[in-house]
């Protein structure tokens, strides 16, 4: 029988986390001297998808989607893609956006396997991160550990619809950029269809590329340390008055998730909060240097508003995780671009002990985070993954990994 908990889930995670570290150090290498690193990109794509598109069940959304697929009609069943979008009796439809839908359907017409959705959404993921790393980071492989490092893990195991989403706003950040706003809010509207998510960068494109005082920025910071560590609750009545005034199931929801410790207790004085007080602290002490590099003063604003927006909403949201997963996870991406930007501002010596740092830092997410059995890693090319292992394994062992969260 196989322990809930073992660290040997980890070693897949390890070894990737290195994989890419090597890739870092050619990467640099080439870099000094030059040359193109085009040959690193491609292994750093093949990588990924080989990696994330190939897994097998893996964590927990495979239980929500996996039904949606098997469920799915063909292209050629008209009555059936007719049923599918029109009459939703299932309650793993009941949420499901319309454009997932139709990107169900289509892959569906493809390939029935289950796995060919993973692949290709990995892939997707991918080649956006490729767009998204070659335009705007200075470090094209540290953007991929960085993405490795904060929240790249969840965003392809859990999240296949958000993922979407978080990649069509990352796509029109440069609309932000060039004012354009038909073809920034085109892009974040089909986000919509993939997840109802994406409504929250719609009012990004007023204000995302003007700069906020600094002033602002600061105070903004120690209030909202001082509600996090205070544990001061002022979400939480919100929310509940907001359900009452809408009434019905939203009310009820706003009670049980309120009522619920797993959703709505902060996460208090962890390591991931002196990280992100840290690289709060590091990131705006090198805004001058970093502004220096960009170049651009739009393009600096738009990625320090999104990891001020990141900050204050951890910050702020703390006694209500289930926003706090959920909220930070949309402006996660400044992490990926900035974080690079702090490495090349850096001088020699200091490059190498942010390397080593980094190097440390990463091991420890990767062999903390994924010691549990549903994050043992199955690849399809060697392994044979079964739906029904899969919903043992869940059914078995989710308590006991939910419940040190308690």
């Amino acid at each position: 029988m196989e322990p809930t908990f073992s660290y040997s889930y980890s070693t897949p995670y390890l070894i990737l986390i290195l994989l890419f570290f090597l890739l870092f150090l050619w990467e640099n290498r080439v870099r000094k001297n030059d040359g193109s690193i085009t040959m690193i990109r491609y292994v750093c794509m093949l990588l990924f998808v080989g990696f994330f598109g190939l897994r097998g069940y893996m964590d927990t959304d495979f239980v929500v989607y996996y039904p949606i697929y098997d469920s799915a009609p063909t292209l050629d069943d008209t009555s059936g893609v007719i049923r599918f979008f029109t009459h939703v009796t299932e309650d793993y439809l009941l949420k499901v956006e319309p454009g997932f839908k139709v990107f169900v359907v289509i892959l569906k017409s493809i390939s029935k396997d289950y796995f060919f959705l993973q692949f290709v959404s990995s892939l997707i993921d991918c080649i956006f991160l490729n767009y998204f790393f070659k335009k705007y980071s200075p470090q094209y492989v540290l953007g991929f550990i960085m993405f490795l490092i904060f929240s790249g893990l969840i965003i392809e195991f859990n999240l296949i619809r958000n993922s979407k989403t978080i990649f069509l706003f990352i796509y029109s950040l440069q609309f932000i950029k060039e004012r354009n706003a038909l073809k920034y809010f085109i892009c974040n509207g089909i986000g919509l269809f993939f997840h109802s998510s994406a409504i929250f960068y719609f009012p990004l494109y007023f204000f995302l590329h003007k700069k906020i005082p600094h002033q602002f920025v600061w105070g903004a910071f120690i209030v909202g340390n001082v509600l996090y560590l205070g544990q001061i609750k002022f979400i939480t009545p919100i929310v509940i008055a907001l359900g009452n005034m809408v009434g019905g199931i939203y009310s009820l929801m706003a009670e049980a998730y309120s009522e619920n410790k797993l959703y709505s207790t902060g996460y208090g004085i962890t390591m991931g909060y002196i990280e992100k007080v840290l690289t709060f602290i590091l990131f705006y002490r090198s805004y001058v240097k970093i502004g220096e590099l960009i170049k651009d003063e739009k393009l600096l604003n738009i990625f320090f508003n999104l990891f001020f927006l990141f900050t204050v909403t951890y910050l702020f949201l703390s006694e209500y995780s289930i926003l706090l997963d959920r909220m930070t996870t949309l402006f996660v991406m400044s992490y990926w671009i900035l974080y690079p930007y702090v490495y090349a501002v850096l001088e020699k010596m200091f490059k190498m002990v942010f390397t080593f740092i980094l190097l440390l830092f990463g091991l420890y997410k990767m062999y903390n985070s994924n010691n549990n059995i549903i994050r043992k890693y199955e690849n399809i090319l060697w392994d044979k993954p079964t739906i029904t292992r899969a919903y043992y394994i869940i059914n078995k062992h989710l308590d006991k990994i939910l419940s040190p969260k308690k």
